[in-house]
């Protein structure tokens, strides 16, 4: 299988995952032919990156974070609960809890697992499922340093919650298309003070964990919100998340812009280490994440381009990639495969967006720095 962009769909070709609502419902399964009718469906929904079956390339096994349906049901009471608090209604932190719980427990079951695939995400629902995918980040980071249960759940609690805050700031707001104003920005702000204030008065939720909605736009350099605290002062669960965040809003399609490949995220959180996040637990968070997820279009020293089909956590840089034409980019006869952790002097000098037509050649080396805005990368 292999990411593609909805913009270079064509009729017949055959999903390779299914692709789910907030609520849990199937929009399309996986093994459906596409039909000019079924991706504009997708493009109503705002999916706009598929994996999507290719022969040549054959079945390709991956291992997921947590299952699927448990993701779902994450992100189905997820969106319920943001519902109920913008209307008024009283936290539920009995199924919060529950869910982390299940999250954990099967996190601790895979404990070697690399976050090596692209989430397939509806745009509408990105709120929701921002949430869950956070948590994700974080609790993998929280294992990496080695936390037991408890601290565990505290941080998957917080790291679930960190944006309940944004329930009581406008839709038009939060699903603006356009550059927000400066006030608007300024009602954008004001999240984290919410969340914290909704947190805090919940019995049931610990103030390590409510402090995580309050403080996970902090930044080290004293450069982030609301308080303008930096280094130390900022709560270590708070300091996790706040890289969870940057790095699953950076890595997700968004109304006003499109996701940025996993290596450029890479690029961008390693470089800002040193000073807008903790360098420590930078380099941590990074140790499991793919820079080449499975399906990624690359491109080899030596001219030749193919498809990554497996990583690995110990070689992240290093993945399995099936190479499917030449140094000149012809099409092969039959595709080879080239394990990049025993063939040493061959390495990725570029990934193909999945936005680039599939005929894009060789043209250097992977994509250069960017400059960013750091208040515009996670809202």
């Amino acid at each position: 299988m292999k990411i593609l962009s909805i913009d270079n769909l064509k009729e017949n070709m055959q999903l390779a995952r299914s692709i789910y609502s907030a609520k849990g419902n199937v929009l399309l399964a996986e093994g459906t032919y596409l039909t000019d009718k079924y991706i504009k469906k997708l493009e109503r929904f705002g999916v706009s990156t598929l994996y999507i079956t290719d022969q040549r390339i054959g079945q390709v096994e991956v291992d997921e974070l947590v299952k699927i349906q448990t993701r779902n049901e994450a992100t189905k009471i997820t969106k319920k609960l943001m519902t109920n608090i913008s209307k008024g209604k009283a936290l539920d932190s009995e199924k919060i809890v529950k869910v982390v719980d299940d999250i954990i427990k099967e996190l601790i079951d895979n404990p070697n697992i690399i976050i090596n695939l692209v989430e397939m995400r509806v745009m509408n629902d990105y709120h929701f499922s921002h949430n869950v995918g956070v948590c994700l980040l974080a609790l993998v980071t929280g294992m990496a340093l080695n936390y037991n249960d408890s601290k565990l759940k505290l941080l998957g609690t917080g790291a679930i919650l960190h944006d309940i805050g944004k329930a009581k700031i406008p839709l038009e707001i939060l699903n603006k298309k356009g550059k927000l104003t400066k006030f608007e920005y300024s009602d954008i702000q004001k999240h984290p003070q919410i969340g914290y204030d909704i947190l805090k008065e919940c019995a049931d939720i610990n103030w390590l964990s409510a402090c995580v909605a309050w403080q996970h736009h902090e930044r080290s350099d004293g450069s982030g919100y609301p308080l303008g605290i930096k280094g130390f002062q900022i709560q270590e669960f708070s300091r996790i998340v706040a890289l969870a965040d940057v790095y699953d809003a950076m890595s997700t399609d968004r109304i006003y812009r499109k996701r940025f490949l996993p290596h450029q995220v890479i690029e961008y959180i390693r470089d800002q280490g040193q000073l807008i996040f903790d360098p420590d637990l930078t380099a941590i968070f990074l140790q499991n994440i793919a820079p080449f997820p499975i399906g990624s279009t690359v491109v080899l020293e030596n001219g030749e381009r193919g498809v990554v089909i497996d990583v690995t956590k110990d070689f992240p840089t290093r993945p399995v990639v099936k190479v499917l034409y030449d140094r000149n980019d012809r099409l092969l006869a039959v595709p080879s495969e080239k394990d990049l952790k025993k063939e040493l002097t061959s390495f990725v000098i570029k990934v193909i967006d999945d936005n680039e037509e599939s005929h894009v050649a060789n043209q250097g080396g992977i994509t250069g720095k960017k400059h960013y805005k750091h208040k515009m990368i996670a809202l």
